[in-house]
């Protein structure tokens, strides 16, 4: 298994979404837990709980105010947020 197959495997893992299909190295990360790739690479091992702490700080954090929320979308194009939860399209 490479690195880039492990992170990739693992950020989904992180996100809640499948890592996998049966029989690749992504299936066996998602099928069987981590592998022990992290175990054997220093790198991955960082990254890991680098991305972790990342995600666990971001499940934390407030959202954004409704003000920056409208001027954001202000700024895209797309209206108000209200019309956007409503399902219109102003485009």
């Amino acid at each position: 298994m490479t690195c880039a197959e492990y992170r990739a495997a693992m950020s989904a893992r992180l996100d809640g979404e499948d890592a996998g299909g049966p029989g690749g190295a992504v299936g066996a990360v998602g099928a069987v837990g981590t592998n022990g790739h992290e175990q054997s690479c220093a790198d991955c091992a960082g990254w890991l709980a680098t991305a972790r702490r990342l995600r666990d700080f971001s499940a934390r954090a407030p959202g954004p105010s409704a003000e920056w929320s409208e001027g954001l979308l202000g700024r895209l194009g797309l209206g108000q947020a209200e019309d956007l939860d409503r399902g219109e399209d102003r485009a």
